[in-house]
C-alpha cells in the first residue's frame, strides 16, 4: 500500500529545502544557501570519520563518536532533500566566505 500523505509530505519538504538554500545560478546554491551548507558540511563531519576518541583516557569516546554522528545524519538528510552532486558538493567549500548579507 502507497502511503499517499507520506509523499506528499516528503515532496513538500523537499520543495522546502531547495527553496531555503538553492536558486542560484543553473539551480545550485545560491551565495547565502552554500554559505550555511558549507559551514554545515563541515560542521556536520561530511567528509571524515565520526570516531572520537576521548582526550583524558585515550580510548574511543561512544557519547562524542554518538554526537558526531548525529550531526552526521543531519548533513546526509539535508543532502538527500536538496539531491546536490558531488561537483555541486565540492563548490560549497569554494564558496564559502563569499556571502556578505
Amino acid at each position: 500500500m502507497v502511503d499517499i500523505p507520506l509523499i506528499t509530505r516528503n515532496r513538500r519538504r523537499a520543495r522546502a529545502y531547495k527553496d531555503a538554500f538553492l536558486g542560484g545560478r543553473g539551480g545550485g546554491p545560491n551565495l547565502a544557501g552554500a554559505e550555511v551548507l558549507a559551514d554545515l558540511r563541515r560542521f556536520c563531519h561530511d567528509t571524515r570519520t565520526t570516531a572520537r576518541v576521548s582526550p583524558v583516557t585515550g580510548t574511543l569516546d561512544p557519547v562524542a563518536m554518538a554526537l558526531a554522528e548525529g550531526r552526521r545524519e543531519v548533513w546526509l538528510r539535508i543532502q538527500q532533500f536538496l539531491q546536490l552532486d558531488e561537483t555541486a558538493l565540492a563548490q560549497l567549500t569554494e564558496q564559502e566566505g563569499t556571502y556578505n548579507g
